[in-house]
């Protein structure tokens, strides 16, 4: 009988196993080939973590059209001949589409064999030109590199006011067409290119040209072209020949772990920054200036890989979500028989995304395909220092929509800018802090605190529209006036403005877990005269001393004050304040671009000290919960008491439920301590009723069964109070 229970059990759940493979739907294969080994696998590995945020949270919402995405991973170990095997393996596998390769060299061995396959490829790190212009099947979620080095050469025009540059490129497809787009646009008389040989991957001898390009007579600017693999060889060589001014390279440079390729140096280990001094790299994307949206990106890599990202994991995110895009637009059928016309079907969706209205939301705007596959955008330029990588000062942010502009007067204003057909705003950089002097009181009842605190700003230029902000909690409007700063210079080439406030500043408090809480007090500023794309604040890294991007767990005399909370951290972000408001004016009624005015929060979380003020104020209830727990084991002499003690200690604990209530002010949801005092009434509850019960139970002749009623009383009792207990332990003890 026994085996045939086993064996019945065994075949319904075998039966269960069976139908839910059955109605499983069949996943959605998407190849990731990257670089996952050899010298370009940490950039392969940031891309794979970046591409797997964006599946897992279309999965976790159910896939597409019902059916989950399936990311398979192929490593082309930097090398074109892996690439090129693999680009066949992916071709004839289920997959309907490619993510990748980071490299342009694996991405050009590759591209000939996906052409054939009829599958499309999706980059978002390789840039050649060639790779999108001569192939159909692939796209690009970025600027060729021609449009990246006309870019630098407009930063130069505009910003370093047309120095003489040196142009040191690989005569590799990838320099070649940097060199191109740079000379295309660079004023002749101002230019000297001098160019490297590159065999099976390997930089020629770079002596004679190298020593050409340092002897070249003059200050100038040294900009180099090349791929990542070459960048620091040839930094390295030009540092060794004596040129100490400014570098700037392409973004294959534009992280901050690329500095290891200097860290064994010799000249490093003498005087450190000697090569990363002066040296700039251009980037699609540089995260302490970027928006909100790759603010909340960072994080969640931050979080998931322990570590920050670069460009790379950005391409690679914003590569991901257009290739979801495309497949909830391509209504495959995802059968073995449908491969090759649902590749078809994914390359006509990708195609697809080619304007603003079927753009595809990125970490730094709208993204959609230009005709040739590519989504060109400015690059922004940042530099080292101090082994970070930072946004420069002056930034140049391309103006895709004049409608509503007045161009002639912004230019006059010179906050614009033109180079043929193409017009940039000139962004200002603002590093911006916020030091903690003292938080001096946090009044729940009121929803504020007050606070003391620095505020500086370091800004390029003598215009005063970056420190005009406002801090819309702030009570006391006089307690801040940004005409009037407590310090003002010159730091570093830079503009100087410190301010110290103080007063009280509106809070939202989260009480739901009051008092095991931790709150957030916000100090927000925004600037709205002047549109995010003139002003940015950033995160000064430098002058906070930071231990990551944007946090400080350090505490120190600040919180001292504060005798019932603990000081948990302090974040910065970068934040911006967006309208889609016309303001009336009609010139913007036919226009779909929204205004964004930049802003900067700084978040100081604090976790109540909860065991403190359970031993102020709730110290009376415990001793109620053990004067009730007694009265389940008085005699029956004192049955009156056992039901009078109870209720005599409901009413008491609800005047301390008021005493309690009345130091928060109203609030419209059930706290943490008023669910304790509910388990309370309802102990006190149970035990009237086990007393009553007890009563009734002697009266008719049953003691014996009154007794057992006693103890089930008094392990319901003890057991809730311990569950309670560890429950509160278990969800907040630190």
């Amino acid at each position: 009988m026994w085996l045939a229970v086993v064996a019945g059990v065994v075949l319904v759940l075998a039966v269960a196993w069976a139908a839910t493979l059955w109605i499983r739907p069949e996943p959605i294969r998407i190849a990731f080939a990257s670089s996952l080994s050899g010298s370009s696998a940490p950039a392969g590995e940031e891309s794979l973590v970046a591409t797997r945020l964006a599946i897992d949270e279309v999965n976790a919402k159910g896939g597409v059209n019902g059916r989950p995405i399936e990311l398979v991973p192929f490593d082309d170990a930097s090398n074109p001949a892996v690439a090129r095997a693999n680009a066949q393996a992916i071709a004839d596998s289920p997959c309907v589409a490619v993510l990748g390769h980071y490299l342009s060299s694996a991405s050009l061995a590759a591209a000939p064999v996906y052409k054939d396959a009829r599958i499309p490829a999706l980059t978002g790190s390789a840039a050649a030109d060639e790779l999108t212009s001569a192939n159909e099947y692939y796209f690009r979620a970025l600027s060729p590199i021609s449009e990246q080095a006309r870019s630098v050469a407009e930063h130069l025009r505009a910003v370093m006011r047309e120095p003489k540059v040196r142009l040191v490129h690989t005569r590799d497809s990838y320099g070649k067409s940097f060199a191109h787009g740079f000379a295309s646009t660079y004023p002749m008389e101002l230019l000297r290119v001098f160019g490297l040989d590159v065999a099976q991957g390997q930089i020629g001898s770079m002596d004679e040209a190298l020593d050409a390009a340092a002897q070249e007579p003059g200050p100038g600017v040294v900009v180099i072209g090349s791929a990542a693999d070459f960048i620091a060889d040839i930094v390295k060589a030009l540092r060794r020949r004596g040129i100490k001014g400014t570098i700037i390279t392409s973004q294959g440079a534009a992280r901050e772990s690329y500095l290891q390729n200097f860290a064994n140096e010799p000249e490093e280990k003498t005087r450190p920054g000697f090569f990363s001094e002066n040296l700039y790299v251009a980037s699609s994307l540089i995260f302490d200036s970027a928006g909100v949206a790759a603010q909340a990106f960072a994080a969640d890599y931050m979080a998931r890989a322990g570590t920050p990202p670069s460009w790379v994991g950005g391409g690679a995110h914003d590569a991901a979500r257009l290739m979801i895009d495309a497949l909830k637009r391509a209504n495959l059928e995802n059968r073995s028989d449908s491969k090759v016309a649902d590749r078809d079907r994914m390359r006509i969706a990708l195609a697809a995304i080619n304007g603003p209205k079927s753009a595809v939301a990125g970490l730094t705007g709208w993204l959609y395909f230009n005709a040739n596959r590519d989504i060109p955008r400015p690059i922004r330029m940042g530099f080292f220092r101090y082994g970070r990588y930072v946004t420069a000062p002056l930034q140049l942010v391309r103006i895709d929509q004049p409608d509503g502009i007045d161009l002639a007067a912004e230019h006059e204003k010179g906050h614009v800018i033109e180079f043929e057909d193409r017009r940039y705003w000139i962004q200002r950089v603002v590093y911006t802090g916020i030091d903690i002097i003292r938080v001096n009181r946090i009044d729940l009842k009121q929803n504020s605190f007050n606070v003391d605190f620095y505020l500086w700003m370091r800004f390029a230029g003598d215009d005063e529209g970056q420190t005009r902000v406002e801090f819309p909690a702030l009570l006391d409007r006089g307690a801040f006036e940004p005409a009037r700063p407590m310090q003002a210079g010159k730091e570093d080439g830079l503009s100087y403005r410190l301010y110290r406030i103080s007063g009280d500043f509106k809070a939202r408090f989260d009480l739901h877990h009051y008092p095991f809480d931790t709150q957030q007090l916000l100090l927000h500023f925004q600037n709205t005269e002047q549109r995010r794309e003139l002003i940015t604040y950033v995160i000064d890294r430098f002058g906070l001393r930071l231990a990551d991007d944007r946090s400080s767990l350090a505490g120190d005399g600040a919180y001292s004050g504060l005798q019932l909370w603990r000081f948990l951290g302090l974040t910065y972000f970068v934040e911006s304040l967006s309208s889609g408001s016309t303001l009336g004016k009609a010139s913007l009624f036919g226009a779909e671009a929204k205004t964004e005015f930049a802003g900067f929060d700084a978040a100081i979380m604090l976790g109540r000290s909860s065991a403190i003020y359970m031993l102020k104020n709730l110290l009376p209830l415990f001793l109620l919960v053990l004067v009730v727990f007694a009265t389940l084991f008085f005699p029956e002499t004192m049955i009156r008491e056992r039901v009078t003690i109870p209720v005599t200690a409901i009413l008491t604990s609800a005047v301390l439920l008021l005493a309690v209530n009345s130091q928060i002010g109203d609030v419209g949801y059930t706290l943490v301590v008023e669910e304790i005092f509910y388990i309370f009434f309802g102990l006190c509850l149970m035990t009237i009723l086990a007393g009553y019960g007890h009563e009734k139970l002697r009266d008719a002749g049953r003691k014996s069964l009154a007794i057992v009623l006693d103890h089930v009383a008094q392990v319901v009792y003890v057991g809730t109070v311990l569950a309670v207990i560890v429950l509160l332990y278990r969800r907040y003890a630190v």
